[in-house]
């Protein structure tokens, strides 16, 4: 009988070569870069840049330098922000080259949501190029929205794969049908690896489309059986699916081994990869990983990319929560509709109403503190303090338009519509680069945007992390791939 390290000893075919079924988690905002990823390379398994905030240098305790932007305006600062993305991608990427002695597969991360992802992708699959032919870089994985024909146009003709990552069957189709419609039949000549993201317990964005209830999660036993399905009727049948979301022991996923239901199967390691020597987040965020219990990731819609997420539930996400709970319809002065007027310091006078049955709640909330009243884009108000007032307005002010379309800043990189969706401010969602930023940085984590996988609690359970004199056990890449093969 074969043993489960014989069974994921063996090699599986992805973005042109085989490797080892283990795949770095792409993730985003520095949190893995050229080290991480050319670790995992070298270990002939695939290592995984984040393009998104990709690193242009360390400081001397070894923290990731943020951007600085000069440009006044928001589309001034776009264009610094796309620049510093392509330096940086490049400098990660010629690390993980130096790094990975010529094994596995380097592959870069962009989010299809990140502001100018495809004009930094193009720049930087040029500029990484070798000049003996081949790349440094050997796939781009893409998520948090589908890969378009024009991405897939990019990376074939740069000469690398695209591994698309989707959440369910229907997005596969869509993405065939469109995407890949110039392909068909052909999938193999730009598809390296398609990554099946589990929209219920993976971190960060989540695919979960309107037809699926967020509170109802699905195993993903069956939705990548029918995504298997798909892809052997569209000639697919040899590439390899990668289950993304969810992975801690691989003991636990062994009857997808070898399983022709599942065919060729690799693994994508998250959190477990934060977890390691060479991940570039900082000690207090991993020593947070450690505390987690199994209630503290929450999946919310407090993104302003509009998707579903995944994460800590911190002091920042708990705010979030309440300010969404301080909200009420309104009426504005002149409307014909039942309502009484709102009175408070910083309530523009007779400017807005609300029912009978709301103005209680009203008059509490500004008795606590929460005096400013902030529309939305569904003509409701949320009431927050002076402050936070403040916070939330400077983010719009400074804002970068590091996601292609955001509905806190109404940033939108479409010069056609002077980059502006055209709608009205949501209060009530995060700014997304800074909250991810102080994460990195590691000085505030109550108040940072902690993305993280729904099995997050498992760090602290797991005996592998426990040193022997008592303390956390942190294992290199390499110790980290030595024990997913034996299962645990």
């Amino acid at each position: 009988m074969v043993s489960l390290t014989e069974k994921l000893s063996r090699p599986v075919f992805i973005d042109g070569a085989w490797i080892r079924p283990f795949i770095q988690g792409g993730k985003g905002v520095g949190a893995t870069n050229g080290v991480s990823a050319g670790a995992w390379a070298a270990e002939n398994a695939a290592g995984t840049i984040a393009a998104i905030g990709a690193a242009i240098g360390y400081d001397k305790s070894g923290r990731e330098v943020p951007y600085t932007y000069d440009a006044k305006t928001r589309h001034g600062r776009f264009e610094e922000m796309l620049s510093m993305s392509v330096k940086g991608c490049q400098i990660q990427a010629e690390i993980a080259h130096a790094a990975c002695n010529g094994l596995g597969r380097i592959r870069i991360n962009f989010l299809k949501m990140a502001g100018g992802s495809a004009r930094v992708m193009r720049e930087v699959l040029t500029a990484t190029r070798l000049p003996s032919g081949g790349n440094k870089i050997h796939a781009v994985t893409m998520g948090a929205g589908l890969a378009s024909e024009e991405d897939a146009q990019i990376c074939a003709d740069e000469g690398v794969y695209l591994d698309p990552i989707i959440s369910s069957v229907v997005a596969l189709k869509v993405l065939l049908n469109r995407t890949f419609r110039n392909w068909a039949g052909r999938y193999t000549k730009v598809i390296g690896a398609v990554v099946y993201e589990d929209p219920w317990l993976a971190g960060g964005h989540n695919g979960i489309t309107s037809r699926e209830n967020p509170d109802e999660p699905q195993a993903p036993f069956e939705r990548v059986k029918a995504l298997r399905k798909i892809m052997n009727e569209n000639g697919m049948q040899d590439i390899a699916i990668v289950m993304a979301g969810g992975v801690w022991h691989l003991r636990d996923w062994q009857d997808w081994l070898e399983n022709s239901e599942i065919g060729p199967i690799a693994f994508q390691i998250g959190t477990r990869d934060l977890l390691t020597k060479e991940c570039p987040i900082s000690d207090e965020w991993k020593n947070l990983l450690f505390d987690m219990k199994e209630e503290d990731v929450v999946l919310n819609k407090f993104s302003p990319t509009g998707f579903y997420s995944s994460a800590y539930n911190n002091g920042m996400m708990r705010e979030l929560y309440e300010r969404s709970n301080r909200q009420v319809p309104f009426a504005q002065k002149g409307s014909n509709l039942p309502n009484e007027p709102i009175q408070g310091p910083g309530v523009p006078a007779n400017n807005y109403g609300v029912s009978p049955e709301d103005i209680e709640k009203v008059d509490a909330w500004i008795a606590d503190g929460f005096t400013i009243p902030m529309r939305t884009p569904d003509d409701t108000l949320i009431f927050v303090s002076k402050e936070k007032s403040k916070e939330i307005k400077s983010h719009r002010a400074e804002c970068v338009g590091c996601i292609s379309s955001c509905k806190l800043s109404t940033w939108c990189e479409d010069a056609d519509k002077k980059y502006s969706t055209g709608k009205l401010p949501d209060p009530r969602v995060h700014c997304i680069r800074k909250g991810l930023q102080k994460a990195i940085a590691g000085n505030d984590l109550d108040h940072s945007l902690i993305f993280s996988g729904h099995n997050s609690f498992k760090a602290g359970e797991d005996p592998f992390y426990h040193g022997e004199d008592g303390g956390i056990f942190i294992p290199s890449a390499k110790q980290l791939i030595e024990r997913l093969t034996t299962g645990d």
